[in-house]
């Protein structure tokens, strides 16, 4: 008789309290901007992530924008490698004009 009344609020709690990381109200150490509607930190929102192929169960291509460069990188079980890089969109040096010629 206990089982039958204890094991539906054990499933409850579970539920509420993922439900509560999920929505940001507990964090949770391993977490920590895990989810979307986490707020990372502000060195953190420099770094996105782009897109994601699987190319195996254990490696993966990532294409990672990072202070406006875009970098592609492979990640795999032994590690992440660079693979390219792409600065086209980091904004290019002022160039100084030429003065105008003297009369």
């Amino acid at each position: 008789m206990r089982l039958a009344v204890a094991l539906p609020l054990v499933c409850l709690a579970a539920v509420a309290a993922l439900l509560a990381v999920k929505r940001g109200w507990i964090r949770l150490p391993a977490f920590a901007g895990g989810f979307p509607s986490a707020r990372l930190p502000a060195a953190a929102e420099a770094l996105e992530i782009q897109a994601v192929k699987s190319l195996s169960p254990t490696a993966r291509l990532a294409v990672v924008r990072f202070h406006g460069r875009l970098l592609l990188i492979g990640v795999s079980g032994h590690g992440i490698s660079l693979l390219a890089e792409d600065s086209a969109l980091v904004p290019a040096p002022a160039q100084p004009t030429e003065a105008e010629p003297r009369p």
